[in-house]
Parts: C-alpha cells; sequence; structure tokens
C-alpha cells in the first residue's frame, strides 16, 4: 500500500510540474506574440503620421484599441 501511494504522489508532482512547466511557456510566447503584434502595428501608425504630418492617426488607434 505504501508503493502505491508513493507512486501516486510522484504522479502527481510530475503532472503539476507538467503543468507549470506548459502555463510558463504559454506566458512567455503569448507575451512575445503581443509584443511584436504591437510593435508591427505602432510602425505602422508611426508611417501613417508620418504620411499625414498629425498625431491624429495616433487619436484613431488609441480609441480604436480602447
Amino acid at each position: 500500500m505504501r508503493c502505491a501511494m508513493s507512486d501516486l504522489l510522484t504522479d502527481l508532482l510530475i503532472y503539476i510540474g507538467i503543468g507549470i512547466i506548459t502555463f510558463t511557456i504559454g506566458m512567455i510566447l503569448g507575451y512575445q506574440l503581443l509584443i511584436m503584434y504591437y510593435t508591427k502595428r505602432f510602425m505602422v501608425v508611426a508611417k501613417e503620421c508620418s504620411d499625414v504630418d498629425s498625431v491624429i492617426p495616433i487619436v484613431d488607434e488609441l480609441t480604436r484599441e480602447s
């Protein structure tokens, strides 16, 4: 009986470890994807501001995002 309980606890710890690692990888990948998206979006808005020579595209972008 002791061996079965020990194996169950070990399995549980392994599953918790895998869950934590998966969660951490997901958070890091999600953060990187958001950074890439908003960096690209910022460059597009900056180009629009440069073309129009105004800050109106930034205001439009802020209204769209909020």
